[in-house]
Order: C-alpha cells, then structure tokens, then sequence
C-alpha cells in the first residue's frame, strides 16, 4: 500500500517538475527574446532570473495547491496554476521595473502568461487523467457515528477525490474480535463522528496492519491541534493556551485592516460606482443594504453590502437563509454576488473596525441565536472579529454544515498567523471562480 503510494507521490513530484522546466523555458524565452534592448544580461543573469522565477512558482504553486495532481479536480487545479502563474509573473515584472528604473512594456509578461496557461490547461489534463487511471483512489471503510451528517455521501459524489468509500458501517455494529474482516480488502478507514474511545480501537487496528487513518475531527480535536507539548514530567503533557490572536498580533491585524481598507476602497470605486448604477437603473430601490450582524463578542453592528435581492426580500417569510436559484435574487444581484462585488461595501466596516479581512463569517443575531442552541460550541467563533473571508470560506462552500464551518473557523483561530491571513486573501480570488464555492447561498437580506 505505501509502495504503491510513495510511487504515485514521486510520479506527482516528476511531473510538476516537467511543468514547471517547461514553464521556466517559456519565461526564459520571454526574457531573451523582449526584453533584450532595455538591458544585456550575461549567463549568470539568466542563471539569476531562472532561480529567481523557481522559487516564485513554488511559493505561490504551494500557497495556491498547484502541486496536488490527482488529489482534486482539473479545473481546481487548473485555477490554481493559473494564479501561480500571474502572480510570478507581475512578481518577474516588477524586479524588471525596478532594475530598469522604468515601466518596461506590460505586453510581453501578458503574452507569456496566456502561452503558460494554455499549455497548462493542456498538461494538467492529460496528467491528472494519467494519475487517475494509473493510481485509482485508495479503498475505505467508513465508519460513522450517530451524527455523520450524509458526509459519506459528499465524499463518494467527489469524482478525483484521492479515497473511495466501498464500504459503510455503523459504529454500533462494530464487532472488534473482527476487525480483519472489517478491514479486508480495503487501504484503510475513515472515521465520522466516533468517541475517543472507540477511535482508540480502530486507529490501533490499523497502525498495527499499516493502513491509512482518516479522521474527520471533533471541536476537542479542533482545539487540541494548537497545542504544546510540554516535558514538565516524564510524560508528554497537551497545553492548549491560545484564544486567537496575541496582544502583538491584534495590533498588527488591525494596521493591516485599516491600511489595505482604504487602499481597495480607492482602487475599487470604480467598481462600485458602475455597481451601484446597475442596482440603481433595474429597478429603482435601495442601493445598499444594511442588516444587524455578530462580531466578537457577540457585539451587534450594521453590515453593508450591494442590495442583490428584490426590495423587501423577507418581508413574508422573514429571517431565512437564502437557497441556490432563489427567485428573490434579481439578475444584476446574481451577477454581484457570483462576482462578490456585492461584498465590496463591507471594506467601510473594516474600516470602521465591525470586521476584519479575514474571520469568521457575521451571522444575523436571530439565525446565530437559534444554532447555539443546539450547537452551544458556535459562539466559540466570536472570540475574534468577523471576516469579509476566511478559512470556512475559503474552504468551505455556501451549502456547508454549520458543524463544518465551525470546525474549519475554529482551526483558523487556534492556530492564527499573520501569513495565513495573507494566504486566505489571495485565495479568495480563486473561489471567485470556482463555481463549486458557490453551491446554494446562505447570504440573507430584507
């Protein structure tokens, strides 16, 4: 089993490998045959350029998930590599610029770009059907608990997903004097809602025969995965001492909020303003929309978004969430909220300090109110400010339990860094257009 993985991981290394020679040659072309008259580069310049393109790709080709051929789809895969390729590129640039000390032309750089991801488009196709075929997804079992919430089912309708479940069973009718014919003719398994306890069981009978673990985890787990691990006697003691961002960090966070605020509000105006008009001239109502939302601390404050439904939206079935082809959306509003340009007001609350760049999702205090009680662990969320993006929304998509979203929030919290704030804002950009992220709509309006 791990042979034959370890070989499938050294075939994914080999091929991004070929992508990424072939890319280097056409940057390296661009290089030699554009940009020659503005400056003369001896061998060990191209040699610098070469290296300095390389490591740019595998920085953004790691932040964007480039290099998981045959673990997601093509067209994921394919976004990816696409912004991996853009922001290598204006990187490339920009040194040309300031080594120049000129704006050189643009159009080579776009020309190089486009080359790239036409060829990609190409590549990754063709490997990830090879990997596919080559090295099918590795078998499960999956075994469940009493709240499983029909994950099975959205693990089994992912095409060129890396695990198949073949079989299902329920935790109850687990008998452990047989856990071999359990595990027979499978890789591994998959827990869904399971106890420490039995967990213990399983994962032991498959540490012991060298299968795979996958486990989707608990809110305990969730907060133990910040944990230290301390040698204060002779055994290893858990310290879980981290709430969100330190003093230190929350300071800088908020600079970060303030600054780049302002920045896209200007850069964006021209956006708004034609969005704005749109709203404005399809059916005369309301430009915004504002409506009571949670940040921390259960602090209530005024949202503001581009209004993308018909005028008095709730006013006969009152607070519900939104559900995908909802015939209260109007069409400018389905194209604002495809786009996100409908959240591009929110940057006046992170500014004003309701919000951040990257949190928690605000819930409307009625709708909040009504999870917590069955769902006491969903205030954890509010220890930090809400987000315009974040991981659940990152990772997450609009159809998402609200149990996953806490627990993918959650995750983001304990284990704060300034770098991931950065990571989840420039992949906000590839769920844009990814039309998977946009699977129903949780959004609400008045």
């Amino acid at each position: 089993m791990f042979e034959k993985l370890n070989t499938k991981e050294n075939g994914k290394i080999a091929l991004s490998l070929a992508n990424l020679f072939l890319y280097e040659i056409i940057f390296l072309a661009t290089l030699m045959m554009s940009y020659i008259n503005y400056f003369f580069y001896y061998s060990n310049g191209y040699l610098v350029f070469f290296l300095i393109y390389l490591v740019l790709f595998i920085l953004f080709g790691r932040l964007f998930n480039t290099f998981e051929l045959g673990d997601t789809t093509t067209t994921d895969l394919f976004l990816s590599c696409s912004l991996t390729l853009l922001f290598s590129g204006l990187m490339i640039y920009f040194i040309l610029c300031l080594i120049t000390l000129r704006m050189i032309p643009v159009w080579p750089i776009i020309l190089m770009f486009l080359i790239q991801t036409a060829l990609s488009a190409l590549l990754l196709f063709l490997e990830n059907r090879y990997i596919r075929i080559n090295f099918p997804p590795v078998k499960v079992v999956a075994i469940y608990g009493e709240s499983h919430y029909n994950l099975i089912g959205k693990l089994n309708n992912i095409r060129d997903l890396s695990m198949s479940v073949v079989k299902t069973i329920d935790l109850m009718d687990i008998d452990y004097d047989k856990i071999d014919e359990l595990l027979e003719g499978t890789d591994g398994v998959v827990t869904l809602d399971v106890h420490h306890e039995n967990k213990k069981k399983i994962f032991k009978a498959c540490y012991e025969r060298k299968m795979l673990i996958y486990d989707v985890p608990s809110i305990t787990d969730m907060l133990l995965a910040s944990s230290n691990i301390l040698h204060i006697v002779d055994t290893p003691i858990l310290k879980i001492n981290k709430f969100g961002p330190s003093q230190l960090e929350k300071v800088f966070k908020r600079l970060v909020d303030v600054v780049g605020s302002l920045v896209l509000i200007i850069l964006t105006s021209p956006i708004m303003l034609l969005t704005a008009i749109a709203i404005k001239i399809q059916d005369g109502g309301d430009i915004f929309y504002k409506q009571t939302r949670l940040t921390k601390n259960e602090k209530e404050f005024k949202i503001i978004k581009f209004r993308s439904m018909v005028m008095n939206a709730e006013k006969h079935t009152g607070a519900v969430l939104a559900k995908q082809n909802d015939d209260r959306i109007t069409p400018v509003g389905k194209f604002t909220r495809k786009t996100r340009f409908d959240e591009l007001p929110q940057l006046i609350n992170i500014l004003n300090g309701d919000m951040s760049f990257v949190g928690p999702r605000p819930e409307r205090p009625e709708i909040y109110d009504e999870i917590c009680k069955t769902m006491p662990e969903f205030r954890y969320r509010l220890v930090v400010k809400a987000g315009l993006t974040g991981y659940a929304q990152v990772y997450g998509k609009y159809n998402t339990s609200l149990r996953d979203k806490l627990l993918l929030d959650l995750y983001y919290i304990e284990n704060y860094n300034f770098i991931d704030d950065i990571k989840f804002l420039l992949l906000t950009l590839k769920i844009v257009f990814n039309k998977e992220a946009t699977e129903g709509v949780e959004d609400e309006e008045e």
